[in-house]
């Protein structure tokens, strides 16, 4: 077919940049997924070897297989994604699941603490685990055992239970708080609101694994709130809103800090030196987000913007070559006006009738080429001699691609045209004889 075609140029240099960003993105995504289940114990060798075991599989593909990479990694990735979500959701529920038990241990202990001082009964005081792992909890619920035990010795002695008794084993059996608020203002409905949706918020900074520092500060900050002044509801929205701002703000960080890393390490398969680098990589432990999302969004653009350029600077540079050497002409005033208007029309003599279009965007990631016609001399064309054009241009179309192929480039076709398809467009191409015309009529006139 010798019509209008519309084709894709790929350098050597495209092919190389395009392994390159797909194997970073594919490494990224491995590298999280096995640090996640590192971090909550889920990995097995065998999934860590197969993870790995995918990366190697591409890293050993040649950048002549970018199709290949184009077409297979990005579903790779997505597969991991979802992989992660299954693993997550498994993650998710056994924190959730531990969660409950350090609610009810906690809910417990503050009971026993208040019944024990009450009751004047003297015991040995501890701590509430400011880690709640597997180990400390088994250790807490050892502890809260023993005041249990102490109570039951001293109080719990005959095999009826008394009216006190009964209050005693109410209380303990409620265990569905673990923030302590030992006054009569948490039986209000709207205390009792309150605190739920703080212990939910709580929970949730646990099971998306946030600082447990907090959580427990957060924790003793409600337990010193005085329940008998006028505004401490207000003063527990208050807390509630610090708890809430600072679970959005670290998802928030850890969705920044991820977009920063990946662009930086996208940058870097660039093989640039580039000083700033090490300060963009420094800011991925900062805290401050804002910063962080402007520093990650500058990275995207970096990346994109000069992987492009160096792409788009090969593709022009082995275009023009290939049509010198098919004989057209491209000079460098051409050449400008390609990069600013994404059009260029090349022809092989200064009087010729016909010439190429080259139509393209900026990055030249597809090109329309098509034959066209001076538009000062239609009077003499004719269909056949159109025809002909087209078939001419068909022969130079495959020069062209053999030009390309000794540089090692490759031309994809995505579409082409019958000859006679498409009419062909008239343009002006400057040859000379519009300008000749001008004169004529001018000497008539005169």
């Amino acid at each position: 077919m010798s019509g209008p075609k519309v084709v894709r140029i790929v350098t050597p240099q495209e092919r190389q940049i395009i392994k390159n960003r797909w194997l970073s993105r594919l490494a990224h995504e491995v590298q999280k997924t096995i640090e996640y289940a590192q971090k909550n114990d889920v990995l097995d060798e065998n999934l860590k070897k197969e993870l790995e075991k995918r990366v190697t599989f591409y890293e050993n593909l040649s950048i002549d297989d970018y199709l290949k990479i184009e077409r297979e990694v990005p579903e790779q990735i997505n597969f991991l994604k979802e992989e992660r979500k299954k693993l997550h959701k498994k993650v998710t529920q056994t924190r959730a699941s531990t969660w409950e038990v350090f609610k009810n241990l906690k809910s417990t202990h503050n009971e026993l603490t208040a019944i024990l001082t009450e009751k004047g009964i003297p015991f040995k005081q501890f701590e509430t685990p400011t880690i709640i792992s597997k180990d400390d909890i088994a250790l807490y619920k050892i502890q809260v055992d023993n005041l249990y035990n102490l109570l039951k010795k001293s109080v719990l002695t005959t095999t009826e239970l008394s009216e006190e008794q009964r209050l005693i084993q109410q209380r303990l059996s409620k265990g569905d708080s673990l923030l302590s608020v030992n006054d009569w203002k948490s039986e209000f409905p709207e205390t009792q609101s309150r605190l739920q949706k703080l212990e939910r918020t709580l929970k949730e900074m646990y099971v998306n694994d946030m600082s447990q520092h907090k959580i427990q500060a957060l924790i003793q900050r409600c337990a010193d709130l005085d329940t008998r002044q006028a505004n401490y509801n207000l003063q527990l929205d208050s807390l509630i809103i610090d708890a809430a701002n600072f679970t959005k703000n670290e998802l928030a960080l850890r969705d920044a800090r991820e977009d920063l890393s990946n662009g930086i390490q996208l940058i870097e398969t660039l093989d640039l030196e580039l000083n700033f680098i090490v300060q963009w990589k420094e800011k991925i432990q900062s805290t401050d987000l804002e910063d962080i999302q402007q520093t990650a969004i500058k990275a995207r653009e970096f990346y994109e913007n000069t992987s492009e350029n160096i792409i788009v600077e090969a593709r022009r540079k082995a275009i023009k070559t290939a049509l010198e050497k098919a004989g057209y002409e491209v000079n460098d005033t051409m050449e400008t006006a390609w990069v600013e208007n994404g059009r260029l029309v090349v022809k092989k003599a200064t009087n010729s009738l016909y010439g190429i279009e080259f139509m393209s965007p900026n990055n030249l990631s597809r090109i329309q080429a098509r034959v066209v016609a001076d538009e000062n001399r239609s009077s003499e064309r004719s269909p056949s001699l159109d025809k002909n054009q087209e078939e001419i241009w068909c022969d130079d179309f495959y020069d062209i691609r053999a030009f390309l192929a000794e540089e090692d480039l490759d031309i994809i076709i995505d579409t082409m045209k019958e000859p006679g398809a498409v009419p062909i467009k008239e343009v002006s191409l400057h040859s000379g004889y519009a300008s000749r015309d001008v004169k004529v009529n001018k000497k008539k006139q005169q």
